[in-house]
């Protein structure tokens, strides 16, 4: 390379990065990944707080990440290249045996975690009479680790789960542990998706079975199974940019006939919704069809259902629980369902207001042991800071 060129190419470089920068800056912030499902870090408020805490570092590099130019196509561009030279894992998905692609098992935030403790041992002495359970749900790479690429190594997602149950237990939550049955189940159920972070209808109704069984729930509702796509491309293949994973369906649970299914209300506080159906089938076409189940994510919402059952349910979840929560509607009459990530109300006066009589907490491992929402919405609380 002569010295014109080098000069050329001197200057078109950094001229590039600068452009980039500069683009960065101008564009609006995206608040959503629809391609990851998730919300994205928008630009950090500067204090004095963030800054002594640590957490404005942190939410810089991720500000940085989640925000560059043309990023999902730098996802896509660098997929293809790793495929070509055999790489198995892309931005922590593993490309797996039989079409699977399945998130890798996230570390243990221990400082997260303590909160979390602390502020459940808090919630549940505060309301001691309230029936609680936590069903955490396990991953698919914990599952169907037998599946997982060559030589890949993960995080011992047992190992947390268990050491997680044995202290909710010694504070009065009862654990919902559906290990048991789908490591029963694995090869004869899809129990997750191909493509998806999620579980599958089929893995969210076996869950509810086991449920249903430590709650001593007696609905005993039948249920067709009704395939509505075949061709459902979920997060996980757009987050790796892996091409390879195989089409999913999605299979939706409708009450057999002559059974005294009890229709329900459902009432979305946000968009100010009334409607008597889960599903949300329009939903099918766009590009997170998994919102199907209920649609976008909402702060909080009711289901009321006039069966014999006079229970009041606080459900306490994330996405994971959007495919169970139509097999709990004839088992409560009434059930509050809250997302912490985007609800900042008071808690304790949902329980007062609604004479909540049980609560389930219903997360998956990989997103509850790195989750701080839970903890900032009990603490917020006043009944609990008071104490």
């Amino acid at each position: 390379m002569n010295r014109k060129t080098a000069k050329i190419f001197g200057f078109i470089f950094p001229a590039i990065l600068i452009a980039v920068m500069i683009f960065n800056i101008i564009l609006p912030d995206k608040k959503f990944s629809a391609e990851e499902n998730r919300l994205l870090q928008t630009r950090p408020k500067l204090n004095l707080s963030s800054i002594f805490s640590g957490r404005l570092e942190s939410k810089a590099e991720s500000y940085v990440a989640d925000q560059f130019m043309l990023r999902n196509m730098y996802i896509k561009i660098k997929s293809s290249f790793d495929t070509s030279l055999g790489v198995s894992e892309s931005n922590n998905v593993f490309r797996c045996k039989d079409n699977y692609l399945m998130d890798d098992i996230s570390k243990f935030d221990t400082k997260k975690m303590e909160n979390n403790y602390s502020s459940l041992a808090k919630f549940k002495q505060l309301y001691p009479s309230i029936n609680m359970d936590f069903l955490l749900a396990p991953n698919a790479a914990n599952i169907m680790s037998n599946k997982l690429p060559l030589f890949a190594v993960t995080e011992d997602q047992n190992k947390q789960m268990d050491g997680f149950f044995k202290k909710i237990q010694s504070i009065g939550i009862n654990p919902i542990d559906v290990r048991s049955t789908f490591n029963k189940n694995k090869e004869k159920v899809e129990l997750y998706y191909h493509t998806d972070h999620h579980w599958t209808t089929d893995g969210a109704y076996l869950a509810y079975k086991d449920f249903a069984k430590k709650n001593k729930l007696t609905s005993n509702i039948k249920y067709d199974t009704l395939a509505v796509k075949n061709d459902f491309r979920g997060t996980l293949a757009s987050k790796s940019g892996f091409t390879n994973g195989l089409n999913d369906m999605i299979k939706l649970y409708l009450p057999k006939e002559g059974q005294g299914y009890k229709n329900s209300v459902i009432f979305y506080s946000d968009t100010k919704e009334k409607t008597t159906e889960f599903y949300k089938l329009n939903n099918l076409k766009k590009k997170d069809t998994y919102t199907v189940f209920g649609g976008s994510n909402h702060p909080i919402y009711s289901i009321k259902t006039p069966v014999n059952s006079q229970r009041k349910l606080l459900l306490i979840k994330d996405s994971y629980a959007n495919s169970f929560i139509p097999f709990l509607s004839q088992d409560y009459r009434e059930i509050i369902v809250i997302d912490p990530r985007y609800f900042f109300d008071d808690i304790s006066e949902i329980i007062k207001a609604n004479g909540i009589t049980d609560v389930l907490f219903l997360y998956n491992a990989n997103t509850f042991f790195n989750d701080n929402s839970l903890d900032m919405m009990i603490s917020a609380s006043k009944d609990i800071s008071v104490k």
